[in-house]
């Protein structure tokens, strides 16, 4: 686990590994998103597993070994209480991965803490999976995540069709070059102190 604690605050970040109370939380997330917020992410709805077919998925995840990872899920918590995920695909052990992330708790959106928990994941997948790159594809037109990977600072680097990933819509995405010294920099910027 990856922890940190804003100066002069009460609130503690961290993000873990996925464990099977998680899985309601994700399965969720996706199947009572609305038809609104799926379109808003790129998400295509006849894409969706059925519950049973994602909670598969996600339990087959907690046995694999790091170096024979494809996909790896990290839990973000705000005060110890669990309130989205990253997830990194894709993976290429001791090379390169495609990061996602998602907030299922809407009552901690807008609050700055999104941008924490990522770029805190962002150093555990560096770190867990050797990777020398990560990349982020966020459909173009999805505010949010456009706006917070400029505010930290991460250097759009291209922009193109095609689907982010296995339950994407072919949309315009922006590709995102997610460098572990721009997280870190970050992270100190806001005044996070690594436990």
């Amino acid at each position: 686990m990856i922890e940190g604690k804003l100066l002069a605050s009460d609130v503690n970040f961290a993000v873990r590994g996925l464990d099977l109370s998680d899985i309601p939380h994700i399965v969720d997330y996706w199947l009572k998103s609305s038809p609104e917020d799926l379109l808003r992410m790129g998400a295509d709805a006849s894409k969706m597993p059925t519950a049973e077919q994602f909670e598969m998925s996600l339990k087959s995840m907690l046995a694999q070994t790091q170096q024979d990872a494809e996909v790896a899920y990290l839990i973000w918590l705000v005060n110890d209480m669990p309130i989205g995920f990253s997830s990194l695909k894709n993976i290429r052990f001791g090379e390169c991965g495609e990061i996602h992330l998602h907030m299922w708790d809407s009552s901690f959106r807008r609050k700055g803490y999104g941008a924490i928990l990522f770029c805190l994941s962002t150093l555990n997948f560096y770190n867990e999976f050797k990777l020398k790159t990560i990349k982020c594809e966020p459909k173009a037109s999805n505010l949010l995540p456009n706006k917070m990977f400029h505010n930290i600072g991460f250097p759009l680097v291209n922009t193109r069709m095609g689907a982010s990933s296995e339950l994407s819509l072919v949309c315009e995405l922006n590709q995102y070059d997610i460098t572990l010294n721009i997280a870190i920099q970050y992270l100190r910027n806001v005044g996070l102190t690594l436990c």
